[in-house]
């Protein structure tokens, strides 16, 4: 099975984004979730590093603007690989139930974005 590739997002997008879903600024190294997990959201990088890993070999480094596990949120499939918090790094989450909520508002730029992204997902 191959990774799923992150989505690089704008800082302006990113902007949009955390305004509407929360986020949290990890002060310590943390596990964000492990391999064979159901997500319970998507995961945005505001700012600093996630390090992913798939069967605890190290795999690629992620920075501010990526976006993972989209597709494995709304698939309701268990997480591919496993991912790492660096110290300082603020993520915000995305859950399923407020994605589709936004993207019913037909008029906001955001829910245009998040339409876009559900696509890019497949």
């Amino acid at each position: 099975m191959k990774l799923s590739k992150p989505i690089e997002l704008s800082r302006d997008l990113v902007k949009k984004i955390t305004a509407q879903f929360p986020s949290q600024i990890y002060k310590t190294s943390s596990t964000l979730f492990y391999e064979g997990q159901i997500p319970i959201s998507a995961y945005l990088i505001v700012d600093g590093s996630i390090q992913i890993s798939k069967k605890k070999k190290f795999k690629k480094l992620l920075s501010s603007g990526a976006l993972l596990g989209l597709s494995d949120l709304f698939n309701k499939k268990p997480s591919t690989i496993s991912a790492e918090v660096f110290p300082n790094t603020e993520v915000c989450f995305l859950d399923r139930t407020t994605i589709l909520e936004l993207c019913t508002k037909v008029d906001t730029e955001l829910a245009t974005l998040l339409r876009e992204l559900l696509e890019m997902r497949a």
